[in-house]
């Protein structure tokens, strides 16, 4: 992955909610990777993947299924936002 030295998956994230003027607490990432982290930490829920390094396991609210086993799917039926 390559990106700026000073910007993450967070400040992306900051950046959108900012422009699109919607309120951190409505903000949800999934993620499984090192580059993930921050996002994860950022979000008002973090939800890392089965398949996800321990470190990114470590700072989330919830963990689920691996991607190939319906992790989004699932975590999103468990968020009851589906």
């Amino acid at each position: 992955d390559v990106y700026a030295k000073d910007q993450t998956k967070a400040t992306g994230i900051e950046h959108l909610i900012n422009y699109l003027n919607i309120d951190k607490k409505d903000t949800i990432a999934f993620g499984d990777g090192h580059n993930d982290r921050e996002m994860i930490e950022f979000c008002e829920i973090g939800v890392a993947m089965g398949n996800a390094l321990q470190k990114v396991k470590d700072v989330s609210n919830y963990i689920t299924d691996d991607i190939d086993n319906d992790g989004i799917y699932n975590a999103m039926k468990y968020l009851k936002l589906i």
